[in-house]
């Protein structure tokens, strides 16, 4: 056994609980509904807001973990858009069919089609939990924006923009509420990465 690996079994029999831990914390570490509650009105489903957030957060873990995130300031900036290019008309064919979720113009500098927000809320991930801060910081900063439409209280499935700053590329995931539990059924990148989302998790 090298000295490396001699000092790494030390450490792992001295503190196991803690490196347990820290791994629980890595991998299981949901975005809780406290974040983003104080926003929603009653024609939002909390079940759905749950859903979401549990979905697209383990989305933003595996590309923390695939780029390994430590040199830059990672965010989350999620929000609701009420007003939608043609709800009626446009149509994104997948898993029977949700509105095309495309937004009437660019925001800050963004690609025209980006959702407009009737608010959002940053949340800030350190590589171990969640923030929710006023503003971004950081020299290097990476954002997923996410965009969620209003009344789903009322409409019982949902069709969610999303776009990461890295690389300015749009990604919809298509929510339905089925048997009074909302699932995440469909993804615009199905065809590249081979597969529909399903969040069992939810946060608190």
């Amino acid at each position: 056994m090298g000295v490396l690996q001699l000092v790494e079994a030390r450490v792992l029999a001295a503190f196991p609980a803690k490196v347990i831990y820290e791994e629980m914390i890595m991998t299981n570490e949901l975005i809780s509904m406290s974040h983003v509650e104080d926003r929603l009105t009653a024609q939002d489903d909390p079940g759905a807001w749950k859903e979401i957030l549990a979905v697209l957060g383990e989305e933003f873990l595996q590309r923390y973990r695939a780029e390994q995130g430590e040199k830059e300031s990672w965010f989350l900036r999620i929000g609701a858009c009420s007003h939608w290019v043609r709800p009626h008309q446009s149509r994104w064919l997948a898993a029977g069919e949700f509105a095309l979720p495309i937004g009437y113009k660019g925001a800050a500098g963004w690609s025209n089609g980006l959702p407009e927000f009737d608010w959002s809320v940053i949340l800030s991930f350190d590589g171990e939990r969640w923030k929710r801060v006023d503003r971004f910081s950081g020299k290097k900063q990476i954002v997923l924006r996410v965009a969620v439409p209003t009344r789903t209280a009322r409409h019982k499935q949902a069709a969610i923009h999303t776009m990461w700053s890295t690389s300015h590329q749009m990604t919809l995931y298509g929510f339905r509420c089925i048997d009074q539990k909302w699932l995440c059924v469909a993804a615009s990148d199905e065809r590249k990465h081979g597969r529909i989302l399903y969040a069992e998790a939810t946060a608190g």
